[in-house]
C-alpha cells in the first residue's frame, strides 16, 4: 500500500500507544514524537511547510515504518534512530555514546544568565564539566561570543560526539574539548562560569528507569546511593578553578534536598527556569569553602 505522511505519523501514534513507549527524552507524548520522528526521516525541516497528505515511495516509507518498530518494540528513543536531538531550538547529533541532550540549563543559557551575569563585565572563559555531547559548550559559546570555552568529560567516546558537534557548528577555535575526570586534568585553569550536568541519578532511581533510559551509557547518568557522589567532587574543588566573582552552576535534578542536607552551609541560590524552580543551583566563587 502506499503511505502519505499523515498516515505514518497515525501509525506511530498507534504503535506508541499500544507499546507504551515512555516520553522523556524531548517530545511531550505520542503525537508530538511520531510527528517529530516521521518528518525527520523523511528529512522535512521544520521552518517548511508540510503537505501532509503528500504520498511518500515505497522504500521511504518502509525506512519510516521500521524505525517505527523500533521505537516502539525495542524502546529505542528516536534522537539515536535519527542521530539528532535539539536543546534550546538548536539540533546536535547523537549516539548511544552520550546522553540525548537535555538540561536546564540550556534554558537559563538562552537567557544569558542575567541577571547573574551582566554585559558590563564580559565573559571570557567558560568551563563545561560532564559535557557529554558537548551541547551545553557549544550553547554557552553561542551565547558569550568571545569567551573560550572548555567542554571536558571522562569519557572518550562522549568526546569524540561532542568533537563532531564542534566541528558541524565550525567553533573549533572557540570550544576545547579535554579529556578529564572533572578537574583531573585542569590544573591551574581557571574560569569565570562553570557549568555542569552531571550524573546525579540515585542507585534506586536507576533501577527503576523506564527502558529508554536503560539505551544511555549509565556513567552518564548514575551517581551513587544519593545521587551527589559527582557534585560533591565538584563543589570540593570548584573554588580554586574560579576567577574571583566566578558562578558555579550545576544541575541535579531531584536532588536538591539531599544536597543542602549534606550541605548546609551552602547558600545554593535555586534558578528558576520555565517548569522547574529547583533542579539547578548556583554558588559564587565566595560562597565556596
Amino acid at each position: 500500500m502506499s503511505w502519505t505522511i499523515n498516515q505514518l505519523i497515525d501509525k506511530a501514534i498507534e504503535r506508541f500507544s499500544k507499546e507504551n513507549v515512555f516520553f522523556g527524552h524531548g517530545p511531550a507524548d505520542a503525537s508530538e514524537e511520531a510527528e517529530f520522528l516521521v518528518l525527520r526521516a523523511l528529512d522535512y525541516e521544520f521552518d517548511v511547510p508540510v503537505d501532509f497528505e503528500t504520498e511518500i515511495d515505497d522504500a521511504r516509507a518502509h525506512h519510516v515504518l521500521s524505525l517505527i518498530e523500533k521505537r516502539a518494540v525495542e524502546k529505542i528513543p528516536t534522537s539515536y534512530l535519527l542521530n539528532e536531538a535539539w536543546l534550546a531550538g538548536i539540533p546536535f547529533y547523537c549516539d548511544e555514546r552520550v546522553l540525548i541532550p537535555r538540561s536546564y540549563i540550556a534554558e537559563l543559557l538562552s537567557e544569558g544568565l542575567e541577571p547573574w551575569v551582566s554585559p558590563e563585565k564580559p565573559v571570557r572563559s567558560i568551563l563545561d564539566l560532564c559535557t557529554g555531547s558537548g551541547c551545553l559548550a557549544i550553547l554557552a559559546s553561542m551565547v558569550f561570543e568571545g569567551a573560550k570555552v572548555t567542554g571536558s568529560d571522562i569519557s572518550s567516546d562522549a568526546l569524540d560526539v561532542a568533537k563532531i558537534n564542534v566541528t558541524n557548528y565550525q567553533l573549533e577555535e572557540t570550544v576545547r574539548l579535554v579529556q578529564s575526570d572533572l578537574f583531573e586534568n585542569l590544573e591551574g585553569e581557571t574560569f569565570d562560569i562553570i557549568l555542569s550536568n552531571p550524573p546525579y541519578v540515585t542507585k534506586v532511581a536507576m533501577d527503576n528507569l523506564p527502558e529508554e533510559y536503560r539505551k544511555e551509557p549509565a556513567l552518564g547518568l548514575e551517581a551513587g546511593a544519593d545521587g551527589l557522589d559527582i557534585v560533591r567532587r565538584i563543589l570540593k574543588d570548584a573554588k580554586s578553578h574560579l576567577n574571583a566573582g566566578g558562578l558555579l552552576i550545576v544541575e541535579v535534578g531531584d536532588g536538591h534536598e539531599a544536597l543542602e542536607a549534606a550541605f548546609p552551609k551552602l547558600p545554593f541560590m535555586w534558578l528558576t527556569t520555565e517548569n522547574e524552580e529547583d533542579m539547578v543551583f548556583m554558588l559564587k566563587k565566595e560562597d565556596l569553602v
